[in-house]
């Protein structure tokens, strides 16, 4: 591999430290996108590499990933990389009152707000993924 995807972690990191005037909506989605990659690439060349996992080349990886992880690895890390890749498309693509998918909600769906705890919470999440996985 020639580039470590935890450097992404490691600059989100970095910008939850950020005291500058930058946008806090937009350093939020930046580092929702960033954790969410940094796990996800981290956890594809793992998948590729020590459980012989084939990828696509194609956006059809992300699920594979998911379902590798929660397959051939622990659930939990499959279901964790879901949520950071359900905050990741919200923050990317949703420009308006981003919603993800929530289980324990009778409306199914809960806003992503974008404040210093979600940029937080996508690090903590995309650390567990990456810590619970040895580098390939």
């Amino acid at each position: 591999m020639s580039y470590d995807p935890l450097k992404l972690l490691d600059l989100c990191k970095s910008l939850c430290q950020d005291k500058s005037k930058a946008d806090l909506e937009t350093l939020t989605r930046t580092i929702i996108s960033r954790a969410y990659y940094s796990a996800f690439l981290h956890a594809r060349e793992y998948l590729k590499e020590v459980k012989q996992i084939q990828f696509t080349g194609s956006g059809d990886d992300h699920i594979i990933v998911e379902n590798g992880l929660m397959n051939k690895v622990n659930r939990q890390l499959g279901s964790t990389i879901r949520t950071l890749r359900e905050n990741r498309t919200a923050a990317d693509y949703n420009l308006t009152s981003p919603a993800v998918p929530n289980p324990w909600s009778k409306f199914g769906r809960r806003l992503l707000k974008f404040d210093q705890t979600n940029q937080k919470d996508s690090v903590r999440l995309a650390e567990y993924v990456t810590n619970n996985l040895p580098r390939p």
